[in-house]
């Protein structure tokens, strides 16, 4: 229904104010190359910084500026990046203040000095030489365009898709990853509205940012994107992914160090591998931030039902993923594979119905069932204490800890964790 040109200025301020639509975000000029402070945070990661930086001096940037934060590394960081690169900007922050706040550090210093947008990257990734006039190009199109996200690939598979785009789903985990292992053609080769753009390489637009509001820093490290993203799309701006600008991600690498290495699974089976097949995921400390601020971005932004939802996804996921590292199925978990029947089935009856005839396999089915006593409340709950004592369950405890950290709303374990 069309209204009447007089009435249309109330219709919407009604539609907004009973959130049928989000309201209007301010209108924002294009960007140009020059007015774009690409932003390097950098936390002890020297080598892998000096090698982004070298990316970023082969790139066509336009004019575009380069900033590193450094959060307090200990590593010479900050003096091997500017004898190296003179030309880089380095702010250097007395403490480590994690992702949110380091960005933010670097985000407040660049509006200050006038930038119109600014290109977060992470300090782990090298950037093709073309990466940045395709998010320009994309970000000018559309002014109500808050960010625009690269296309993150994998470091150790050039022409394989890391993640595309995540979507919230409040579930346990609480985003689902897009485009996660896909190759050229597999449907994440088009410019796209998405719901959150991937923080490894993201252009945030200036006006966005004074709308929206910088990082929440209580996230420290991870989901403080998604925590942005979705204020900014409740503000009424776009969100896209773009394939065509590129940078290749090897993961996480600030965190991995600080726990200790992955324990073996003992009697671990080689399995057939597909192609371009993802290493397992060992970071307990990336674990605990994860579940922890999953559970604050819930209560901040779900609803009751959303809340409810959480939990109850939760408590079926949680013991799923027990079962999977007590018999070293964390791939299938990982896949997508793992099920409550199946780890049953795996479990209660391993051995295969070699019995001939009838009889036989009704007498072999027999004894399976009267093992599943000893099984289920014997042998299992010894298995579990196994692989405790292994320390394989380590990534899993600080999964529960941080659940129960976000619920009690108990403040960051940075010194426990090795983050300060």
């Amino acid at each position: 229904m069309k209204w009447p040109p007089p009435v249309r200025p109330l219709v919407r301020s009604l539609a907004v104010a009973l959130g049928a639509r989000p309201p209007e975000p301010p209108s924002a000029p294009p960007v140009d190359a020059t007015a774009v402070t690409i932003i390097v945070l950098n936390w002890n990661r020297r080598d892998d910084t000096l090698a982004c930086l070298d990316s970023l001096a082969e790139a066509s940037l336009g004019g575009a500026s380069v900033m590193v934060v450094d959060n307090g590394s200990r590593d010479g960081s900050v003096e091997a990046i500017r004898d190296r690169h003179a030309a880089v900007r380095v702010l250097a922050l007395p403490e480590n203040r994690g992702y949110a706040g380091g960005n933010n550090a670097g985000i407040r210093a660049a509006l200050d000095a006038g930038a119109g947008a600014v290109l977060l990257l992470n300090n782990d990734t090298v950037v093709a030489p073309d990466f940045l006039p395709p998010l320009l190009e994309v970000m000018n199109a559309d002014p109500r365009a808050a960010a625009v996200s690269s296309a993150v690939m994998r470091a150790d598979s050039p022409l394989v898709l890391d993640v595309a785009h995540l979507d919230v789903y409040f579930g346990h985990g609480l985003v689902h990853r897009r485009g996660v292992n896909a190759l050229p053609g597999e449907g994440f080769d088009q410019v796209m509205l998405v719901n959150v753009g991937v923080g490894c390489s993201l252009l945030v637009r200036a006006v966005a940012l004074r709308t929206v509001g910088f990082f929440d820093e209580s996230y420290f490290a991870y989901h403080e994107e998604v925590d942005w993203c979705h204020r900014a799309r409740k503000a009424g701006f776009h969100l896209y992914y773009q394939p065509f600008s590129r940078v290749w991600h090897h993961g996480s690498r600030s965190t991995v160090p600080l726990f200790r290495v992955q324990p073996e699974a003992p009697g671990r089976r080689e399995r057939p591998q597909l192609p371009n097949a993802i290493p397992l995921s060992w970071n307990p400390v990336r674990t605990y931030l994860g579940a922890r601020n999953a559970v604050r971005f819930v209560r901040r932004h779900g609803s009751i039902v959303r809340q409810a939802y959480f939990v109850l996804s939760s408590l079926y996921a949680v013991p799923l993923a027990l079962l999977a590292v007590v018999m070293d199925r964390e791939e299938d978990l990982m896949l997508g594979l793992w099920t409550y029947r199946r780890a049953f089935a795996l479990y209660c009856f391993p051995e295969p119905a070699a019995a001939d005839g009838t009889v036989g396999r009704v007498f072999f089915r027999l004894g399976q069932a009267l093992r599943l006593p000893y099984r289920l409340f014997w042998k299992l709950p010894l298995d579990i204490r196994a692989a405790h004592r292994a320390e394989r369950t380590a990534q899993l405890i600080e999964h529960l800890r941080g659940l129960r950290d976000g619920v009690l709303g108990r403040p960051l374990p940075l010194q426990r964790l090795g983050l300060r």
